[in-house]
């Protein structure tokens, strides 16, 4: 084939691939009849995955270039007479009859990525001398009990020997800390064995294998929003034009999964507890709407459950992974919130066949998770370490939400809503319709302190009247001169008339 992969190359692997068979068969280099080498050797002649090679010949075989013949191999077959179907080669998408086009879809990925520029922009004011910056997304880490690490290290080398760290762990995992996960799950009611969990670096990992995964097999992705900027940025990174599915303070508004009705399968991505950013569980009902829609759409929910352990207050809603059954669900979580992002351990849960065929991805990401970080976790969970700092991180947070929403009752001006979290610390508020958060962020940084507006939290940047509030790692007084200085930057924005925003995002142009 004359054909080595382009690891720069900006495009997806089996977008290269399938390019690459196309410009041959056009240029009459591979004729009618013309058989392709066998996926296993294909792929290790490129050192990609099957599935990478499997996706390249399937979108060439929709389009009529290539034929399978089971037991034969694929052989390659120009289209029929009267299709005009082409390849186009510098867009991930295929460009078939009634589908937006690559030029419109380039021209969307452009707008959406020079917005994100222009905000991101913005950032470079948070270096302001004694900025008070109410929008933390990292755990406090004077919660952690001091020697903490050094601690469950010594334990991790007294009981379980320093063998096993000295190697590679196994893709899925140590087993024993597969097994303490398990358990952990079984007395939440969610009964999964070792063999359903995968360990990872992190819950962001966790994504990125779903991302390439959800590529190899051809499926839509669709991102609740708004949300964790850094999910859009790992399903981007892997080529995806990712599907919004804007929510409320409830959750997904369910309606606006009818443009999906279309039988192609679908990822959604999803926090029902205590949802970053804004605080709030997802509703009972539409709970169910959503589990029952991915079992009738061949279509599953990737469930991130990152700030479970850190619930205060108030009934832990039923698991959405149990909802929807492990065949229709994957759960993502780790300790980086709940504990310490450093320590960069996760882990992601489905079905053995989910499971099973997504090793090799792992495998190939990063061959296994550090097995010493792997120790640590698991020492901290068989020690109880873990419960006491979660009774401590508790505690801790439930203070500074308590003080957050005093300050606010007290400084904040009519007309300005928040969420109230029963966990985590992340919380919504809204400013009347027609005045901007950016606006906000503007005069608040010029008073001293810091918020995150909306638009930052959505890939389409909508949701300019609101911005996200971040007390974790703040003191009371920080948190109550924060507030009070933010109030006084509202008061001042709301002595304007409301207007047109100037920013009102894509709005699901797709």
């Amino acid at each position: 084939m004359d054909f080595k992969i382009d690891r720069n190359d900006k495009r997806p692997l089996y977008i290269q691939i399938r390019d690459h068979l196309y410009k041959l068969i056009k240029s009459g280099k591979l004729k009618d009849g013309d058989r392709l080498p066998s996926v296993i050797g294909f792929a290790k002649e490129l050192g990609v995955t099957q599935a990478t090679i499997n996706k390249a010949l399937e979108e060439l075989s929709e389009q009529g270039w290539v034929t399978a013949h089971v037991g034969r191999g694929t052989f390659v077959s120009s289209p029929k007479s009267g299709n005009k179907n082409t390849i186009n080669s510098t867009t991930n998408r295929t460009f078939l009859p009634g589908q937006p086009s690559p030029d419109f879809i380039h021209a969307a990925r452009r707008l959406r990525m020079g917005i994100a520029q222009s905000l991101d922009s913005l950032d470079t004011l948070l270096n302001k001398p004694g900025l008070i910056k109410l929008f933390s997304g990292v755990p406090d880490p004077s919660i952690a009990e001091p020697g903490i690490l050094e601690k469950m290290t010594s334990h991790a080398f007294k009981k379980y020997g320093q063998n096993i760290y000295q190697n590679y762990a196994p893709p899925m995992g140590l087993l024993a800390l597969r097994e303490v996960i398990a358990e952990r799950y079984k007395k939440q009611g969610i009964r999964v064995s070792p063999e359903q969990i995968i360990i990872t670096s992190g819950s962001q990992q966790a994504v990125s294998i779903i991302s390439q995964e959800a590529l190899d097999c051809n499926r839509r992705v669709i991102c609740e929003t708004p949300s964790f900027r850094g999910i859009f940025n790992a399903f981007g990174a892997i080529g995806h034009w990712v599907e919004t599915l804007p929510r409320d303070i409830e959750g997904p508004v369910i309606s606006n999964l009818n443009k999906f009705n279309d039988g192609k399968s679908s990822v959604i991505y999803l926090g029902p507890e205590l949802h970053n950013p804004m605080g709030t569980d997802i509703a009972h009902e539409r709970a169910i709407a959503l589990s029952d829609w991915v079992q009738s759409n061949n279509s599953y929910l990737l469930v991130d459950e990152i700030f479970k352990d850190l619930r205060f207050e108030g009934d832990t809603p039923k698991s959405m992974f149990s909802m929807a059954g492990a065949e229709n669900a994957v759960l993502i979580s780790s300790l980086s919130k709940a504990f310490m992002c450093g320590l960069r351990v996760g882990w992601m849960i489905s079905s053995r066949e989910r499971i099973q065929s997504i090793i090799s991805l792992k495998r190939a990401i990063d061959i296994s998770c550090p097995p010493l970080m792997q120790g640590i976790v698991l020492s901290l969970l068989k020690t109880g370490e873990y419960d006491n700092h979660l009774h401590r991180a508790r505690k801790h947070y439930r203070a500074r939400r308590d003080a957050t929403i005093e300050a606010l009752e007290h400084f904040m001006p009519d007309g300005v809503k928040w969420t109230v979290p029963h966990g985590g610390f992340h919380m919504w508020c809204e400013l009347p319709q027609g005045y901007s958060s950016i606006a906000l962020f503007l005069l608040a940084v010029n008073k001293g302190v810091a918020i995150m507006p909306g638009p930052k939290f959505d890939l389409d940047h909508r949701y300019i009247n609101a911005f996200n509030i971040g007390y974790g790692s703040l003191n009371t007084d920080q948190i109550q001169e924060g507030v009070k200085l933010l109030a006084d930057a509202v008061k001042e924005l709301l002595k304007q008339p409301p207007a047109d925003t100037g920013l009102s995002g894509l709005g699901g142009i797709m």
